[in-house]
């Protein structure tokens, strides 16, 4: 064995001694990567070759890994956003993330180790009132491995999917509520309001894919319209941007994304265009006396187009809320909150 060296420089380098910053954050423990026990969940679920783990209660929970570790599946949907009332945007599809395996969405690997991960579930945006005011974003939700590798090592970092931005609010000028407002920008953007008089602005749809993630999470809403009749434009959605408000209508909100990490069939998720198991579906824009955009397959809620607020996105879904109508809506569809699924072999 050499003998160390007297040189500071060198020594702090030596390869027998560990000092420096090396002493105070000592390198992660290896990865452990062998069959998973693990307890939580609003439900659990055995299918062919799997265990699921299903958390739908809005806030922070856990998975309690008792033994084994290693990657596991997941499904991470945050918060619709709110609509907007009278003749507001829809709000947007929270994010969607998802590494399942053959998914067209697969992104980054999650690894869990003994001990406890936190699993936070988004809640839907709440509409606020006023009734002039734009919609409310969704909430984040989020794995976090929560393990001493964590960012370390391939696959240890946190899951973040981004709550939906909310429906942008109508204005007038001058308005007692206020200007008018685009849509948020969030996982999936809201949807612009219509804009009203000749002195406002084209109210335009809100970006999506907060998160700046590849995969992205979701897309952008649809711009609202003005002139003509006035209608707000559809909320973006995981699978597609919402509809920009038509001359006659308001925006329909964006399509969702369908994923069957539970199985096939899902018991969770919406109908789609090819079965069950859909998320994160953009919420229609509302309208004033004219037709109401459609909320996107995967929970985002209508427009209306009679005097009653916008249709809530579907509660798990992460769909986003309907704009109102006017005259005579006073609150936006509130979002739908969010989803996280973990499965892992059984």
């Amino acid at each position: 064995m050499g003998a160390r060296s007297t040189n500071p420089t060198q020594s702090f380098f030596d390869d027998f001694f560990r000092s420096g910053t090396d002493a105070v954050a000592p390198e992660p423990p290896p990865l452990i990567n062998s069959p998973i026990t693990a307890t939580g969940g609003d439900s659990t679920l055995t299918i062919t070759g799997y265990k699921v783990h299903i958390f739908t209660t809005t806030g922070p929970a856990t998975l309690n890994v008792s033994s084994g570790g290693g990657e596991v599946e997941y499904l991470v949907v945050a918060g619709g956003g709110s609509g907007s009332a009278q003749y507001g945007g829809g709000g947007g599809a929270g994010g969607f993330r998802t590494n399942l395996s053959g998914h067209p969405r697969a992104g980054d690997p999650v690894n869990v180790q003994p001990g406890n991960t936190t699993v936070v579930v988004g809640a839907g945006g709440a509409y606020a009132t006023p009734p002039g005011m734009p919609g409310v974003a969704g909430g984040n939700s989020s794995i976090d491995p929560n393990s001493p590798q964590r960012n370390e090592l391939e696959g240890t970092g946190i899951i973040i999917a981004t709550g939906g931005g909310g429906g942008g609010a109508p204005g007038e000028q001058p308005n007692p509520w206020g200007s008018g407002t685009n849509g948020g920008p969030g996982g999936s953007g809201g949807g612009g309001a219509g804009r009203t008089g000749p002195n406002a602005p084209n109210y335009t749809g809100g970006a999506g894919n907060a998160g700046g993630y590849n995969p992205v999470e979701g897309y952008a809403g649809g711009d609202g319209r003005f002139p003509g009749d006035r209608c707000g434009g559809g909320g973006g959605g995981a699978g597609a941007v919402g509809e920009d408000a038509p001359s006659v209508s308001g925006g329909n909100g964006g399509v969702g994304v369908q994923c069957l990490i539970a199985g096939n069939p899902s018991p969770i998720g919406t109908p789609g265009p090819s079965g069950d198991g859909w998320f994160a579906g953009g919420g229609g824009g509302g309208g004033y006396n004219v037709d109401a955009g459609s909320g996107g397959a995967g929970g985002g809620g209508a427009g209306r187009s009679s005097p009653t607020a916008g249709v809530p996105g579907t509660a798990n879904t992460g769909g986003g809320g309907g704009g109102g109508f006017h005259p005579g809506a006073t609150t936006g569809g509130d979002g739908g909150s969010g989803i996280v699924v973990i499965r892992y072999p059984n």
